[in-house]
């Protein structure tokens, strides 16, 4: 669209400038225009880059378009948003509290500035369970078909799907996060379903009334069962409670046997623990496990008391919880054990401290727990306690998160297939986290004040699963004497590619060079790894960047694998620092694998662990091979908005903009954007 500033349409190109709220001037001059104009010439070059998520590029033309215009508001706003995305945190507040000065009544932009500096002190601070507000109530009599009369224990998947078990009914009922019914399974007559799990795509329901444990999909189907009446090895006197540790196995309170029996992932029996007693290592009706690393925590209901075992059966002690009066479920979260008591309500204990607190109320003591029986927390820190008198599931929120917003950031936008348009979205919690598992109906796209219909969410999620990593060598000088241990190395990720992963090999020393495309090409791969050479420098910093750049654009699960002899100079991070690298690999869900040789470097192994890798010697083999799985199998946590815009190609080069709204759990979040119509 061309300018004709004396025309109708001056104040509408003007308005672009403002696009965060503020007005157009009331007195622009024909020189102001011209200079506006070269100022949207370079905000739209600036554009394209960050839509590629080129965001260092996009920096340079946003800083162009400011000096050419300095009031070019959203030229400021993408500035800020570039500078975070590309990991110059500081940069983007200082941009954001700028852009303030002009607009200070800007809610959204003062929200990105805060949420940034909350993360900051989150960290420090950490987090009280004891505060929650209620967030959600899901109750049993408003679900119609999907009722769960007289409920006794639930989880929690991945995609937030709530599988609640109805004792009375036989049933176990499985809705989504936004309350509704998605599929029930029944399991019969004379059934009482009582213990639930989930792990890995896997349920395990205990059924209470024919001494069994059904082993499900989240589809609801049983792939197999385990058990039978009796008291023999696997056999069961009315399962109760029952949990997978971390690796997959089963543990179950076999409460009418006063036992607790572990069987393997495929279901086949490995020991018992426990007798019925009231003495060291004896149980009396046990209602319900947990587990934590080699640690196996026991609701030992009848001598009220948790029953502290390792995994291998051998009895630990005896925590006494004084609270507590008819213990029925127990779940942890980080160093504290959740205790779901039917009179006492919720009982959150402490076993360093050996402090707990008791939690039944709520809303100024209005609202209180009939008849408490689950409780757990999800790794969203949402608090859900299932009440079995009122048949209920309540959601609380923590009281510090409940009054904030969702901090929701868009990545690029894709309109090569207009009138389709695409927008690459994260959602976080206040405190920096990703929010999984959010459906259609949490999200909202308004494009030029329009609400657009048929949205589509889970193009990432409906893609099948596949990698993308970069395999990054230290060349410097040191590193010459591993140089034929390299291939060996990379050779645990190689062996276990697919067709549909891409793996780049890339070399660093004084600088950072790729030395293949991204493909599966093992002899490829192989080939770059024993012909690169050595050199002067070990600029990691530069490495870890750039390598992290080559990712981001990819849509699938990615991570970065350095390999190292652990040794650090003065100039390994003089260009990027690592606080620059662990926010950059975190604003886009980048785990970083360290592997040494030799040393072991605090800096390395604190990007590492801060961003969701880790830090392996050489000759942690059993770690190395587990490398692959974990950026494989990683939970894709990004969300692709999809929808048809109404507009009209004919209006090329219209700034059409576009608010995204999210809501959750009575939390919302939005933000702003918009693109060039092509």
């Amino acid at each position: 669209m061309k300018l004709n500033y004396r025309g109708a349409l001056y104040p509408v190109i003007l308005s672009v400038l403002f696009i965060c709220g503020q007005p157009a001037p009331a007195h622009a001059l024909p020189r102001d225009v011209v200079r506006f104009e070269k100022a949207k010439e370079s905000f739209r070059e600036g554009y394209v880059y960050f839509n590629h998520q080129k965001y260092l590029a996009a920096v340079e033309y946003f800083r162009k378009a400011i000096a050419e215009y300095p009031d070019y508001m959203t030229a400021r706003e993408y500035l800020a948003r570039s500078y975070r995305l590309a990991g110059y945190k500081e940069e983007a507040i200082r941009e954001w509290e700028a852009f303030l000065e002009e607009a200070p009544d800007n809610v959204l932009v003062r929200q990105k500035i805060e949420a940034l500096r909350y993360q900051d002190v989150k960290e420090l601070s950490g987090f009280s369970i004891g505060e929650f507000v209620l967030a959600d109530e899901v109750a049993s009599d408003e679900m119609r078909r999907y009722r769960f009369p007289n409920p006794v224990d639930f989880t929690v998947d991945a995609e937030k799907n709530v599988y609640i078990t109805s004792f009375s009914s036989g049933k176990l009922i499985k809705i989504d996060p936004n309350k509704e019914g998605l599929d029930t399974y029944n399991a019969g007559m004379s059934s009482k379903l009582y213990g639930i799990d989930h792990f890995n795509g896997r349920l395990a329901v205990a059924d209470f009334g024919e001494d069994m444990v059904y082993i499900m999909d989240t589809s609801l189907k049983v792939r197999s069962k385990i058990g039978a009446a009796g008291n023999g090895e696997g056999s069961f006197h009315g399962p109760q409670g029952l949990c997978f540790d971390a690796k997959g196995y089963i543990y179950v309170a076999d409460s009418g046997n006063h036992r607790v029996q572990k069987f393997d992932p495929g279901g086949r029996f490995l020991l018992s623990f426990g007798k019925q007693g009231e003495y060291e290592g004896e149980l009396y009706r046990p209602t319900d496990v947990a587990v934590s690393g080699d640690n196996v925590y026991v609701l030992d209901n009848g001598n009220n008391r948790v029953a502290c075992f390792d995994d291998s059966g051998n009895f630990i002690k005896n925590v006494a919880v004084p609270e507590s009066r008819s213990m029925r479920g127990i779940s942890l979260f980080k160093e504290n054990i959740l205790i779901a008591d039917e009179k006492t309500g919720l009982i959150v204990y402490n076993p360093s401290s050996e402090k707990s607190l008791v939690k039944s109320s709520w809303e100024k003591k209005s609202r209180s727990f009939s008849k408490l029986f689950s409780a757990l927390m999800d790794r969203d820190e949402y608090l859900y306690c299932l009440d079995f008198g009122a048949e209920s599931l309540y959601v609380f929120n923590p009281l510090q998160r409940h009054y904030a917003n969702f901090d929701v950031e868009i990545a690029s936008v894709d309109v090569s297939k207009y009138p389709v348009i695409a927008f690459y979205v994260s959602v976080r919690d206040r405190g920096g986290k990703p929010l999984y598992g959010l459906k259609r109906d949490n999200f909202q796209v308004i494009e030029d004040k329009v609400p657009m219909s048929g949205l589509y969410v889970d193009y990432l999620k409906d893609k099948d699963t596949s990698s993308s990593m970069v395999f990054c060598v230290d060349r410097s000088e040191d590193m010459r004497q591993y140089h034929n241990d390299v291939p060996w190395v990379a050779e645990f990720i190689l062996q276990k590619m697919r067709t549909n992963d891409s793996f780049r090999v890339a070399s660093a020393a004084a600088d950072y060079v790729s030395e293949t495309d991204f493909d599966w090409s093992r002899r490829r791969a192989l080939a770059a790894l024993g012909g690169a050479g050595y050199g002067a420098g070990k600029n990691i910093g530069k490495a870890l960047y750039n390598s992290i750049t080559d990712l981001v654009p990819r849509i699938n699960r990615r991570g970065v694998i350095f390999l190292t002899d652990g040794v650090l100079d003065e100039k390994s991070f003089s260009q990027y620092t690592a606080d620059n690298i662990i926010f950059f690999a975190n604003s886009h869900h980048i785990p970083i694998y360290i592997v040494s040789f030799k040393e072991k470097s605090r800096t390395l192994e604190r990007i590492a662990l801060s961003t969701g890798g880790a830090y392996y010697f050489t000759r942690q083999v059993e770690n190395l091979k587990g490398i692959y799985e974990k950026i494989h199998g990683a939970e894709e946590n990004r969300y692709v908005l999809v929808y048809s815009t109404l507009r009209s190609a004919t209006v090329n080069g219209w700034w059409s903009e576009v608010k995204l709204e999210v809501s959750y759990k009575n939390q919302k979040g939005q933000e702003w954007g918009g693109y060039f119509v092509p």
